[in-house]
């Protein structure tokens, strides 16, 4: 699919197709979207879309591969008067043909997540490496030929508390290089973000994801609230008031990725008017209302089941549809709009921001890693690791690591530091630290506790600084140095319902690198994810 560019309105294009489209495309000017055809405003009227009942324990959750699903709740959609639909999971072996096609007839936008819970940045232990990037880069490939997917989130509640900050870093970073991937696709769909708007780290955040290059901004910001509970609550006694005052002379459109608290049920919705009135309407493009589907949470406004045509709708299903039917914002014209607002300042690294403003992990890199891999002297045997294994290999990388320099994979986000192989996989990290220590214990036996391993007597590589050069997997040319495709950015101070989409794992290995302190910093020595 080939989006079309604004270049004459400064905007950019977030869907158009080769093909003819039923839709017309969405583009992004300033703070705002718009649609492209009738210059009208664009605000996401949507619901987050993803059915859990009814699978089996081996199924991949995707509803946009269950074409009876789809044919059930699409007519559900047009009723509900909706525009758009938020997915989190999806699975890029399957065809997607017959869902999308029934939503683009229905005038239904898709705004899709980019991990999932086994593909995602963990945030207790962030990483970026080809292994997520090229499963990312698979569902990018699987979905570029739909004209209805209208934008992607790159990580959704990554960062949930101060502890939890270093992961922001390695989300940007990913936003970086999707973005590039993106564009040698010739795709220009928005990749953005989502928060879980915690009052500790939000406006570190909101300012973190719109500082620095383009290249390495969110296009959009999306805002995760469950604030506003039961008809007693207001614009002012939700904080729905200070959501929107923090959003004011933003730069990039924001709106509510998920919405609608059930702690009073059934639920009215009564934010409904805010958002789309003159409360929030010219700060705010929308939102999408958390969900669809009745699951244990019990945040549904629909019962239904997997390859099942039957659904029963609850209170909450009229409700919502009363409420968002009669929400009828009225936005500014395309041709009109002029955007203002301030360009943010990244924050400065401080005890409740753990990231530096100016440096991001590098891009990953298959031939920089390979390289490194046939530089060792002492490596793994088998090309992968157990589960058991895994582990037993992580408290060895850990008394290495507690012992000598593992600098070259290791990163402190504070201090914005990088090492040249900390974007390649667990099993390669370790592989670099076992070789490390029997290159420092000059004539020690290559070893690695029970594990099974080898002596190379003459690698393939025998310089491995020769590595950082090799070019990453967006085809760019490596340079020596740590984070070597880190993103430079303007430094400064800043004012300052978890989905399981941003826990998970990148394989079934697992390798947990315990934090080690190098060179007086504390170093997070990574996991593979679980």
């Amino acid at each position: 699919m080939k989006f079309a560019s604004l270049a004459t309105t400064g905007a950019v294009a977030l869907c158009a197709s080769t093909l003819v489209a039923a839709l017309d495309p969405i583009v992004i000017k300033g703070s705002k979207f718009f649609n492209e055809k009738t210059g009208e405003q664009f605000f996401f009227k949507g619901v987050a879309y993803q059915p859990r009942s009814g699978l089996s324990g081996n199924d991949n959750p995707d509803p946009l591969a269950d074409t009876a699903g789809c044919k059930r709740d699409v007519a559900m959609f047009k009723e509900l008067g909706i525009n758009s639909i938020r997915v989190y999971e999806v699975d890029y072996n399957k065809s997607h043909d017959d869902c999308m096609k029934m939503l683009e007839d229905a005038g239904i936008y898709v705004l899709l997540d980019m991990p999932s819970p086994k593909y995602s940045i963990n945030r207790a232990e962030p990483h970026w490496d080809h292994e997520l990037m090229s499963h990312w880069q698979a569902k990018v490939d699987a979905f570029a030929g739909y004209s209805n997917v209208v934008a992607w989130i790159a990580g959704n509640e990554v960062a949930n508390d101060v502890d939890t900050t270093p992961s922001a870093a390695f989300v940007k970073a990913a936003i970086r290089d999707m973005k590039a991937y993106l564009k040698t696709k010739k795709l220009s769909t928005p990749v953005g973000y989502a928060d879980n708007d915690d009052p500790k780290i939000r406006m570190n955040l909101i300012n973190y994801f719109n500082c620095g290059d383009e290249e390495t901004r969110a296009d959009f910001y999306g805002i995760n609230t469950y604030r506003w509970c039961g008809d007693k609550a207001d614009f002012e006694s939700s904080g729905y008031s200070d959501i929107t005052k923090n959003m004011t002379d933003y730069t990039i459109p924001s709106l509510l990725t998920e919405y609608g608290c059930n702690l009073v049920r059934p639920r009215t919705f009564s934010e409904i008017k805010s958002l789309y009135g003159k409360d929030m309407m010219d700060i705010f493009s929308g939102g999408i209302m958390y969900e669809y589907s009745e699951e244990d949470n019990e945040y549904g406004i629909v019962k239904v089941s997997y390859g099942n045509s039957k659904a029963e709708k609850n209170d909450d299903y009229d409700n919502f549809k009363n409420a968002l039917q009669a929400a009828k914002p009225k936005g500014v014209k395309l041709n009109d709009y002029k955007p203002s607002g301030k360009d943010s300042v990244c924050p400065k690294a401080s005890r409740d921001w753990k990231v530096a403003p100016d440096t991001l992990s590098p891009t990953p890199s298959v031939d920089r890693c390979q390289c490194m891999m046939d530089s060792l002297g002492c490596t793994f045997k088998n090309s992968n690791l157990t589960a058991s294994e895994g582990k037993a290999v992580g408290e060895i990388i850990g008394n290495i690591c507690g012992q000598t320099s593992c600098d070259e994979i290791s990163y402190d986000t504070s201090k914005g530091e990088y090492g040249d192989f900390v974007a390649c996989d667990a099993q390669q990290r370790a592989a670099w630290a076992i070789n490390k220590s029997f290159e420092d214990q000059k004539g020690a036996k290559c070893s690695a506790g029970d594990i099974d391993v080898k002596t190379v007597d003459s690698p393939k590589q025998d310089d491995v600084t020769k590595c950082v050069d090799k070019k990453d997997d967006n085809g760019n040319d490596g340079t020596s140095g740590g984070g070597s495709n880190s993103n430079k950015t303007d430094g400064g101070d800043s004012e300052g319902k978890d989905n399981d989409d941003d826990t998970g794992s990148a394989s079934a290995l697992a390798i947990h690198f315990p934090t080690t302190v190098v060179a007086g910093a504390v170093v997070a020595l990574l996991a593979c994810l679980a």
